[in-house]
């Protein structure tokens, strides 16, 4: 290849790298709003607390109408995504007062220039690139579909709510009509036109499926019989249809693409209330062979699927021998995946997590300054509660302190993101047989790395000799039985 052809190439990939959009904001003076723009990538990557999330929130933009009546917003964009408009009252936030705000859908692509008109009352107008797709999804989308269901009269208290279908069915037709519309016109970007069919197919059969699930139980509560479940359950895997890659920008159809594929599976392998619904080692590995499967000819939601199960196979089970079984066939099938290092640290640091394992050794600091470890604390057993949020569990965890006082320390490890031992201090309150410790956001990746926490499994039960009881007790509420039944066990040995 010649100089000048590489040079020409070179500057063709970087120009397709620097792809941006830009979105202009005019603002009616003097209304005290604040507009927010939030773009929404699908992805999967790993968030403080929870682990791995399958959608990147990224802030493009926070706008205040009393400095300025135009704003600007510009960001790269390598392919189309979903972007969500918030607009709020600032003096309702600066008193403290609990206010609606009102949500908007934007579809945004590449080079798109869109100018937003905000009026006095937060009705939208648009002009620029693409400014039918966004009237399109003002006049005819919600943000959360069951907003839908009180404007189309369903009564919460009532069994019988079939008289909403006919308003159901006429909002899919409006839709689906004004789509071809659109179509009609001039040409639309087959992006946009997966992504509102997506949910327009998706959204009507879950609301149906809403008052059909509410007639199938009737008056028996959250319990289903064996025929119920299997009623509801062929309701979703009959209305449910795999479009292209690009529908994976619906939330709605990215929730049906994995309940496609565990329906099937849960009907093989049922789940049980005793083992808190989860799959069984069996099932996750036929969920990951289906997905493979089903989704030969779509390669993005074949990774996103894959990702999911083995990610569910590291995050919802303790043994690690079916989250190791299926990392190897995803490192195989995807072996430059920036994911893969992060599954095998979760994996090594779950299995160090093990029953009578000494348990790792930290080193914090405690709310009067000094500095503690975990070794200084052995001579009696130890409850520690991972909080991320300042003085989480602790109103749940005060009669338990009563309950245990003299036999059993209580930590509360403060892991709150992005809190400095200055805010924190005055939350905490000194009271016998308990410890608050903080970390430091250093400390607590390292944390993370160590004991495996998120915010589903946050207790770790120690012995008097710093040996692990049990790590994999589940967040619960409003009463955390399991976690009961270990504390008094721990105190029998």
């Amino acid at each position: 290849m010649t100089k000048k052809l590489f040079a020409f190439c070179l500057f063709l990939s970087l120009t397709a790298k620097a792809q941006t959009a830009q979105i202009l904001l005019k603002l009616p003076q003097n209304n005290d709003f604040i507009v927010s723009l939030t773009a929404e990538k699908v992805r999967y990557l790993d968030a403080p607390s929870i682990g791995l999330t399958d959608v990147e929130f990224l802030n493009i933009g926070v706008f205040d109408d009393s400095t300025k009546q135009w704003a600007k917003t510009e960001f790269e964009l390598k392919e189309p995504q979903v972007v969500r408009l918030n607009i709020v009252n600032k003096r309702m936030i600066n008193a403290n007062k609990s206010q609606e705000s009102v949500n908007y859908l934007l579809f945004i692509s590449p080079n798109d220039n869109l100018t937003i008109g905000i009026s006095p009352n937060k009705t939208l107008t648009f002009t620029g690139t693409n400014a039918r797709y966004q009237e399109y999804l003002r006049d005819y989308f919600r943000e959360n579909m069951y907003d839908y269901l009180p404007q189309f009269g369903y009564n919460p208290s009532q069994i019988d709510n079939f008289h909403i279908l006919t308003k159901v069915d006429s909002l899919q037709r409006a839709r689906q009509q004004r789509l071809q519309t659109l179509k009609g016109q001039q040409p639309i970007d087959e992006a946009f036109e997966t992504y509102v069919t997506a949910i327009t197919n998706t959204e009507p059969y879950l609301l149906k499926l809403v008052v059909s699930d509410k007639k199938i139980r009737e008056s028996q509560g959250v319990q289903l019989k064996p025929n119920q479940r299997k009623e509801i359950q062929e309701l979703a895997l009959q209305n449910f249809k795999i479009m292209p890659d690009a529908a994976l920008l619906s939330e709605v159809y990215r929730n049906e693409l994995r309940n496609f594929i565990q329906v099937p599976v849960i009907q093989k392998y049922p789940t049980d209330s005793a083992k808190r619904y989860v799959l069984s080692p069996e099932a996750v590995q036929m969920a990951y062979q289906l997905s493979s499967d089903e989704l030969q000819s779509y390669p993005k939601q074949k990774e996103y699927l894959l990702t999911h199960w083995l990610n569910y196979s590291t995050t919802f089970r303790s043994n690690m021998s079916t989250a190791r079984a299926l990392l190897a066939k995803y490192e195989q099938t995807y072996p430059e995946s920036a994911l893969v290092p992060y599954f095998k640290r979760t994996i090594e640091a779950k299995e160090k997590m093990e029953v009578a394992a000494l348990a790792p050794e930290f080193m914090l600091i405690d709310r009067d300054g000094n500095t503690v470890t975990l070794s200084s604390l052995r001579g009696k057993p130890v409850c520690i509660a991972f909080c991320y949020n300042l003085k989480q569990h602790e109103n749940d965890f005060k009669p338990l302190e009563e309950k245990y006082r003299g036999r059993l320390n209580f930590v509360y490890l403060n892991v709150t993101p992005a809190t400095t031992y200055e805010m924190w201090q005055p939350t905490t309150e000194k009271r016998p047989g308990v410890l608050h410790l903080w970390a430091s956001d250093d400390d607590a990746r390292m944390l993370k790395e160590a004991y495996a926490s998120t915010m589903r499994y946050p207790f770790v039960l120690i012995d008097a000799q710093g040996k692990i009881v049990e790590r994999w007790i589940p967040q619960e509420f409003p009463d955390n039985k399991p976690l009961q039944v270990e504390l008094r066990d721990l105190i029998r040995k």
